[in-house]
């Protein structure tokens, strides 16, 4: 079983902060665990921008090793 650092802890919410105040990923549903510095993001996004944004959020942090992006972006329904 993985124990989180402190400083995992910091990653984290460092990384979480970022994502909800920045204009393309506030408000999507992005998660992020971090391990001994590698970091997993993991959710869903509405486009292909906001998930390469968050992944370079994560990738930009102090602190992170490596970047796994497990997000999907939602394919949104065409009305007819």
């Amino acid at each position: 079983m993985t124990t989180k650092t402190l400083r995992d802890e910091a990653v984290t919410q460092l990384i979480l902060s970022r994502l909800n105040s920045d204009l393309r990923t506030g408000g999507q549903t992005i998660d992020v665990y971090v391990a001994n510095g590698d970091i997993f993001l993991i959710g869903t996004c509405d486009s292909e921008e906001q998930r390469a944004t968050a992944e370079m959020i994560a990738r930009g942090t102090c602190g992170a090793h490596m970047v796994v992006d497990n997000i999907r972006v939602r394919r949104l329904r065409q009305l007819i």
